[in-house]
């Protein structure tokens, strides 16, 4: 792989990944904003939730009164993991010199 296509795809794969973490924390935030407004979890533990799925914050979250946005389609916490493991490949690559 020639130098411009690694950098094209290390910046690709960084970029990515940092668009899907904003939108991972934004798509918990909606999910979860109500949770810490009714006590039913800290603002600290409902953190918790972006980063691991628990029976906590499920039943939390399904204790609040209003639903998520997106019904069928509640925050779960691999879409940070993906967004960080495309932000790491990004790093890699770009770092990586050619052999």
């Amino acid at each position: 792989m020639n130098v411009t296509a690694r950098i094209m795809l290390a910046r690709g794969l960084f970029g990515g990944g940092l668009l899907v973490i904003a939108f991972a924390i934004a798509w918990c935030w909606l999910s979860y904003r109500e949770v810490p407004a009714y006590d039913y979890l800290s603002l600290n533990q409902a953190g918790v939730c972006l980063v691991q799925d628990s029976v906590v914050c499920r039943l939390a979250m399904s204790l609040c009164q209003s639903k998520p946005p997106l019904v069928l389609l509640a925050y779960t916490s691999p879409a940070l993991w993906v967004g960080i493991a495309a932000l790491c490949a990004g790093a890699a690559a770009r770092s990586s010199r050619a052999v």
